[in-house]
């Protein structure tokens, strides 16, 4: 998992700068680990992803990094517990309870 490092700052996708400032933007890889801050599952979800239903969401702190991912989470998970980013996929960070190797 890599993150984007700006003037003290994490962001999970490359901020837009002049291209001045692109150049003081720095690439960090981070072990994607993180643990559950929020959990809820979805039942009734929008039209476009109900084909997907139920399916569960999680914020996820990460421990790398001040930064809180809101992921799709691939199994059952309770608030503190340790999770591990799997892949990006539609859009959508994916986590997992399991150490997998990561998608590129």
């Amino acid at each position: 998992m890599v993150i984007y490092e700006y003037k003290d700052k994490s962001f999970l996708t490359k901020p837009f700068t002049s291209d001045l400032e692109n150049q003081q933007i720095s690439e960090r890889k981070i072990s994607g680990e993180g643990i559950v801050y929020s959990v809820t599952t979805i039942y009734v979800p929008p039209a476009e992803f109900n084909q997907e239903s139920p399916y569960t969401v999680a914020i996820i702190q990460l421990k790398d990094a001040a930064l809180k991912v809101t992921a799709r989470i691939e199994e059952p998970v309770k608030i503190g517990e340790t999770v591990h980013f799997t892949k990006f996929e539609n859009g959508a960070y994916h986590f997992s309870k399991q150490v997998e190797p990561v998608e590129s």
